[in-house]
């Protein structure tokens, strides 16, 4: 008993060593990063570098907010906000009822549909993008916030309806069946039943549909040439003459902000989410 209770302390020590290990070699970078933003240009370049700063220099965040600044961050934060927001609501409204026809319905085909949804995550982006660019152009709608939005929510659809799908699959079935018995159809039961019921799982569907539009970059970098997004505006850092490290770093944290704040407020429904289907 003594033999097996020590194995289970070295596991439990061991799991906690290695998730200690796994933490820092993820916030190493980060910190530096912030660090890099809160240092003054000539302290950056030198060796007078520490890791546990004297004082705090904010005037890199004020700089690249600043309006008129070579790289046009506010825009792009102001734009990439609009259409990640305006990409997430559009796939839950197309989302939420795929995902109830595909859990509850007896849709023909439902399983091959699910893995041509899926599929669409093992292919290179550019056999869509550069199709969809020639339509859109075509159309003379490319270098919009509707072209984004349209394009994102190619990417971004197949994964909320895997999300959903599965929250949907865990609720119980007695609640719908006996909205059936009352003379609910099938609309009723979707908006009165399950979307009340399904509310953590269409949060954590909006919460990863923006973050995975608010991170895109190939998509905005080859679709919009006036439209100013942040993912390309830092990108636009290293093509000036005097490359200000500290105000790249600057914009990399403002940039990484509003997805950083999303993780950590909503990290448990992230997770309860993401394990929903662990157990089927």
């Amino acid at each position: 008993m003594t033999g097996r209770r020590g194995r289970q302390i070295a596991w439990s020590v061991f799991l906690h060593l290695s998730a200690l290990v796994v933490f820092l070699l993820m916030a190493f970078p980060l910190y530096g990063l912030l660090l890099t933003s809160l240092q003054p240009e000539s302290v950056i370049r030198s060796r007078e570098l520490s890791f546990i700063p004297e004082s705090l220099y904010f005037e890199h965040f004020h700089a690249v907010l600043a309006e008129g600044h070579i790289v046009p961050l506010r825009e792009g934060l102001f734009n990439s906000a609009l259409v990640s927001t305006l990409t997430a609501v559009l796939c839950l409204v197309v989302a939420l009822p795929a995902a109830y026809a595909l859990s509850r319905l007896r849709v023909p085909g439902a399983k091959g549909i699910l893995a041509a949804l899926v599929s669409v995550y093992f292919l290179p982006t550019t056999i869509f993008l550069i199709p969809m660019f020639v339509v859109l152009v075509r159309w003379g709608i490319d270098d919009t916030v509707f072209s984004l939005v349209i394009a994102y929510s190619g990417f971004v659809l197949p994964f909320v309806i895997w999300i959903l799908k599965t929250f949907i699959d865990r609720l119980p079935r007695e609640v719908e069946e006996a909205a059936r018995i009352d003379g609910c159809s099938h609309w009723q039961v979707l908006i009165r039943i399950v979307l009340p019921m399904a509310r953590p799982g269409v949060l954590a569907a909006f919460i990863f549909a923006f973050i995975l539009s608010w991170v895109e970059f190939l998509t905005p970098l080859i679709f919009t040439s006036n439209l100013k997004m942040t993912t390309v505006a830092l990108g636009m850092f290293r093509s000036t003459i005097d490359i200000q490290v500290g105000q790249q770093a600057a914009a990399a944290v403002l940039t990484l902000l509003p997805v950083a704040l999303l993780m950590l407020v909503f990290q448990r429904l992230i997770t309860q989410v993401l394990m929903a289907g662990a157990d089927r």
